[in-house]
C-alpha cells in the first residue's frame, strides 16, 4: 500500500491568508465575521490533508 503526499503549500497560504482576513473582519467589520469562516476551515483541513 502506496501513499501519496501531496504538496499542501498553497493550502497553509490560503489557511494563513483567511485566517488574517478572519482577524480583520473580526476587529473592523463584525457583522462579516462568517464570510470568513469557510475559507478558513476548508484551508485548514486540506492544508492538513485531511481532505
Amino acid at each position: 500500500m502506496d501513499i501519496k503526499k501531496r504538496n499542501t503549500n498553497g493550502y497553509w497560504v490560503l489557511f494563513i491568508l483567511s485566517g488574517l482576513a478572519l482577524t480583520y473582519f473580526t476587529l473592523f467589520l463584525p457583522q462579516a465575521f462568517w464570510l470568513g469562516l469557510p475559507t478558513f476551515f476548508g484551508g485548514l483541513a486540506m492544508a492538513m490533508d485531511w481532505v
